[in-house]
């Protein structure tokens, strides 16, 4: 036998060593789970071991429901169930940045799905059906965090919306299927660096109009900013670095001349 087919039989093993052993503790799981259920059934679904199994869900929901919010994966598990939601590149990042935010949505999300599920889904489980009762919770829990999500990002919108002002009209994005609100330039801004301004933010989310605007507004730092945003010195930075971007490159196609305006806010 070659060494080459050695070397990838051998690199198999540990693999397929995991594999089984994730299995035999899925397994495990389930059949724990099957004792459990056949108790809370004789409980009539209530008592000790009812409220011990919903703190279990509580925990259990509210850790991967985080983990999957900070790895930025948990849109696209939404989405594979078919369940779906505007969810904008710049809330993501937010949401993946800040462990409060995460928080927050974590906590609305298993508040909201639990009492439904221990009232009435989980009577509809089977040990048979290939899932623990973690993973059939989660299954439910996902179609809360599409609410939860909504109501953390409504009042996240609604800040940026505040800063940029009441001159605004909604626009309609394309790219995530929902309204937002664009600075309307006033006559009192029909000046070259004004109009220059407005088309290199033409395209870029609220976060970045916002930032700036706080930028042209005032003389506050980037940390000054971000706590007037509620964000992370770090996302400014981040935000500003995108906008400087986009003026590089209209002015490589000479479209504008980059005003000297988007250099660097002080940190």
């Amino acid at each position: 036998m070659s060494t080459h087919v050695t070397s990838a039989l051998t690199a198999r093993v540990p693999t397929a060593s995991l594999h089984r052993a994730t299995d035999a503790r899925a397994a495990a799981q389930r059949a724990a789970d099957g004792e459990l259920f056949e108790q809370l059934q004789a409980d009539g679904f209530e008592g000790p071991r009812f409220e011990m199994l919903q703190d279990r869900l509580w925990l259990y929901g509210w850790s991967v429901l985080r983990a999957w919010m900070r790895d930025g994966t948990i849109i696209a598990r939404c989405r594979e169930r078919r369940i779906y939601f505007p969810a904008p590149y710049t809330e993501v990042e937010e949401m993946m940045r800040r462990d409060e935010v995460r928080q927050e949505i974590a906590i609305d999300c298993v508040g909201r799905a639990v009492p439904p599920f221990m009232s009435d889904s989980l009577r509809d489980w089977s040990p048979n059906g290939g899932r623990s009762l973690n993973t059939f919770f989660l299954h439910l829990a996902l179609w809360f965090y599409r609410d939860a999500y909504r109501q953390w990002a409504g009042g996240y919108r609604q800040r940026m919306r505040e800063l940029l002002g009441p001159d605004a009209v909604p626009v309609y994005d394309p790219d995530f299927e929902e309204w937002v609100r664009v600075p309307v330039p006033g006559p009192e801004n029909q000046t070259i660096l004004q109009e220059t301004l407005d088309l290199i933010l033409a395209q870029a989310p609220m976060e970045e109009r916002a930032v700036c605007k706080a930028m042209l507004a005032t003389d506050a730092t980037q940390e000054q900013i971000a706590e007037q945003l509620g964000t992370t010195r770090k996302s400014v930075e981040r935000r500003l670095s995108k906008v400087r971007q986009r003026a590089r490159k209209l002015a490589a196609a000479g479209l504008i001349v980059t005003p000297s305006v988007s250099s660097a806010v002080p940190r």
